[in-house]
C-alpha cells in the first residue's frame, strides 16, 4: 500500500511540474514572439530586454528540469518502463493526465523551435545586410582616398608680397 501511494506522490509531483513547466513554456514562446517583432522592427534596446527575460525563463525551465528528472527516473524504475508512454496496464487517471501534460510539452517546444529558428533567420539576413553596406562602404572609402591621392593638386606657397 505504501508503494501505491509513494507512486501516486510521484505521479502527482510529477504532473505539478510538468504543469509549471507548460506555464514558463508558454511564457517563453510569448517571449520569442515579441523577439521577432523587435527584431523586424529593428528596436536593439527592446531585444536585449528581451533577450534577458528569455534568458531568465530557460534558468526557471532548467530548474524545474532539475527537479523532475530524479522523479521521473524513479518512477520509471519503479513502473519497470523506459518511458511513461511504455506503461500499459497500470495506466491511471492521474497517468493519463501526466503523458497529456508530456505531449502538450513537446507541442510547446516545436512551436518554440519554430519562432527561434524564424528568428534566427531574420537576424541572420539582417547582419548580411550590414556586411554588404559596410563592405560596400569601405570599397567607397578606397576609392576616394585613391581619387585623393591623383587628383588632388599638390600644395602650393604663394607669396603675396609680389
Amino acid at each position: 500500500m505504501q508503494r501505491v501511494d509513494e507512486m501516486h506522490n510521484n505521479v502527482e509531483k510529477l504532473t505539478q511540474i510538468v504543469q509549471d513547466k507548460i506555464q514558463r513554456l508558454k511564457e517563453l514562446y510569448e517571449v520569442t514572439e515579441k523577439i521577432g517583432v523587435s527584431i523586424a522592427s529593428n528596436n536593439l534596446e527592446e531585444l536585449k530586454n528581451l533577450l534577458t527575460t528569455k534568458q531568465k525563463i530557460i534558468e526557471e525551465i532548467d530548474k524545474l528540469d532539475a527537479d523532475f528528472i530524479p522523479l521521473y527516473n524513479v518512477f520509471k524504475k519503479q513502473n519497470k518502463v523506459e518511458s511513461i508512454f511504455d506503461l500499459e496496464g497500470k495506466v491511471t487517471e492521474e497517468i493519463s493526465k501526466l503523458k497529456a501534460l508530456f505531449i502538450e510539452t513537446k507541442a510547446l517546444l516545436g512551436k518554440i523551435k519554430e519562432k527561434d529558428d524564424k528568428n534566427l533567420q531574420n537576424i541572420t539576413a539582417i547582419f548580411e545586410k550590414i556586411e554588404n553596406k559596410l563592405e560596400e562602404l569601405s570599397k567607397n572609402k578606397e576609392g576616394y582616398i585613391e581619387y585623393l591621392k591623383y587628383y588632388t593638386p599638390d600644395s602650393y606657397f604663394l607669396d603675396k608680397k609680389r
